[in-house]
C-alpha cells in the first residue's frame, strides 16, 4: 500500500510539473505575440489592436470565464471623441473580487518607427492570461476579476471606465500588472501598495521568496521612487491602479520600476530577461494565493 501511494504521489507530481511547465511556456508564447511585429505597437483604435483583441479572445475562450467586451468612448481633447474597448473575464461566483488589471494598449508608430511596447506592457497582459489560465479553477474566498484595459497610454481612460462601472464595496483590491519584463540589475519586483493595505499585506510580502527575484513594497510614490532611485514620477497615478483608488478601492501595483527604453521603439523582447520575468510573473501568482490567508475585511482605501 505504501508503494502504490508513493507511485500514486510521483505521478502527480510530475503531472504538476508538466503542466506548470506547459504554462510557463505558455506565457512566453503569449508575450512573445503580444510584442510582435504584427500587432504594430497595439495603438489604441487601430489594426494592431483589434488583432490584440482577437488574440486575447482566443485565449481566454479556452477558460471557463465569462469573456465580454466593454466599450467606452473618451475625450483625448476638447474637440476630439474616441473609442476604446477594455476585455473582461470573470467567473459567475457572487464573491467579493480581486480585480486583476494590465493595460494591452500601447503607442503603435512613431516618427516612422514602431514601438512594440514589450514591456509596456505586453509582460503586464501576458502575466494575466497566465494568471487566469493558473488561478481560475483555484479554490479561493474571493473572486478573480482579469480586465485587459484600453487607452491606458491616452490618460487610463479604461481603467477609468471599468472602475467607475463597478459597485466599490464589492471589491477588497485591485492587482495592476504594468511593466514586469524590464532587465533589473538588482532583480527586484516593486509592489507599490495603498496604504490602508500596510497591515495586511506586510506579513505576505515578508513571507514570500522567489529564487532570483527581490520583492520590494513600497507605501508612497515618494518611497517608491527612493526605492527605484528615479526622479519624481507620480508612481500614485502611473497606471491603472490609480483610476482604483479614484473610486475608493486600495491596490497592489506590480512593477520592475524605471526602465530607460519605455515609450521608445527599443521597448522589445530583445531587452527582456525572461528567467526574471518568469519568477516576477510567479511571484505575483504566490502573492494571490498567499492573499487568500489573511483577513482583508474592512479596508479603507487612500486616494
Amino acid at each position: 500500500m505504501a508503494i502504490k501511494r508513493l507511485i500514486f504521489f510521483i505521478i502527480a507530481l510530475a503531472s504538476a510539473n508538466s503542466h506548470c511547465n506547459t504554462l510557463k511556456n505558455q506565457l512566453i508564447e503569449d508575450f512573445n505575440y503580444l510584442a510582435s511585429d504584427e500587432l504594430m505597437g497595439r495603438q489604441t483604435a487601430s489594426q494592431g489592436a483589434k488583432l490584440s483583441r482577437e488574440y486575447l479572445m482566443q485565449r481566454l475562450s479556452l477558460l471557463d470565464l465569462e469573456v465580454t467586451e466593454q466599450y467606452f468612448t473618451y475625450k483625448p481633447t476638447l474637440f476630439k471623441k474616441s473609442e476604446g474597448i477594455n476585455i473582461v473575464a470573470q467567473s459567475p461566483k457572487k464573491l467579493p473580487k480581486v480585480i486583476i488589471t494590465a493595460h494591452y494598449d500601447h503607442l503603435g508608430k512613431r516618427n516612422g518607427k514602431l514601438h512594440l511596447g514589450a514591456n509596456d506592457n505586453a509582460s503586464g497582459v501576458a502575466a494575466v492570461l497566465y494568471l487566469a489560465a493558473s488561478l481560475h479553477r483555484t479554490p479561493l474566498p474571493f473572486e478573480l476579476v482579469f480586465v485587459f484595459t484600453d487607452a491606458e497610454e491616452n490618460g487610463l481612460y479604461g481603467s477609468l471606465h471599468f472602475a467607475e462601472s463597478i459597485n466599490p464595496k464589492d471589491v477588497i483590491m485591485n492587482i495592476n500588472l504594468d511593466m514586469l519584463g524590464v532587465k533589473e540589475r538588482n532583480k527586484r519586483l516593486y509592489a507599490l501598495t495603498s496604504y490602508s493595505l500596510k497591515s495586511h499585506l506586510q506579513p505576505i510580502f515578508s513571507d514570500l521568496k522567489n529564487i532570483g527575484i527581490n520583492l520590494k513594497p513600497a507605501y508612497s510614490s515618494k518611497q517608491m521612487n527612493r526605492l527605484t532611485r528615479s526622479q519624481n514620477i507620480d508612481w500614485h497615478r502611473a497606471s491603472d491602479h490609480y483610476s482604483f483608488a479614484r473610486n475608493n478601492i486600495p491596490y497592489v501595483y506590480f512593477g520592475m520600476g524605471h526602465d530607460s527604453y519605455n515609450h521608445t521603439a527599443k521597448d522589445t523582447m530583445e531587452h527582456i530577461n525572461i528567467h526574471l520575468y518568469i519568477n516576477t510573473v510567479t511571484m505575483v501568482e504566490a502573492f494571490i494565493k498567499h492573499l487568500a490567508q489573511v483577513s482583508l475585511v474592512g479596508l479603507k482605501v487612500d486616494t
